[in-house]
C-alpha cells in the first residue's frame, strides 16, 4: 500500500484527505496518499509557500504512533499503584480528579 495513516487528532476542525476533524480527541486513522497536499496544517507563516505533504510511514518519527493511543480513564488511574505511574499519569490522574470534583459540585448546586 502507498500512502501514509494519519491520525486526525492534531487539532480542532482539521482537514486529512479531504475529511475534516470533528473534535480534538476523535481518533480516525486516514489514509493519505503519498505527496498528497494536507490542508489545515500550514499555520506557521514562514511555511506559507511550501504546502504540507503526506510522506511515506518509514519518514515519520516514531512518537507519532503514541498520537493514536487513548490515554488512561480516571478510573484506570484509581487502580494504578502510585509507584507504577509516570510522571504524566500523575498529572492526568490530578487533573481528571479536579475535574470530577467540579463536575460533582456543580452538580450538587443545583
Amino acid at each position: 500500500m502507498n500512502s501514509a495513516w494519519l491520525t486526525c487528532i492534531v487539532s480542532r476542525g482539521g482537514v486529512v484527505g479531504g475529511k475534516r476533524c470533528i473534535h480534538r480527541s476523535t481518533s480516525l486513522n486516514f489514509a493519505a496518499p503519498v505527496g498528497q497536499e494536507l490542508t489545515g496544517f500550514d499555520f506557521l507563516k514562514s511555511n506559507k509557500e511550501k504546502p504540507v505533504v503526506a510522506l511515506q510511514r518509514e519518514e515519520y518519527p516514531e512518537w507519532v504512533d503514541t498520537l493514536a493511543q487513548p490515554l488512561k480513564t480516571l478510573a484506570e488511574l484509581k487502580k494504578m499503584e502510585f509507584e507504577d505511574a509516570t510522571d504524566r499519569e500523575r498529572m492526568r490522574y490530578l487533573v481528571l480528579g479536579r475535574r470530577k470534583l467540579i463536575k460533582d459540585n456543580n452538580l450538587e448546586g443545583k
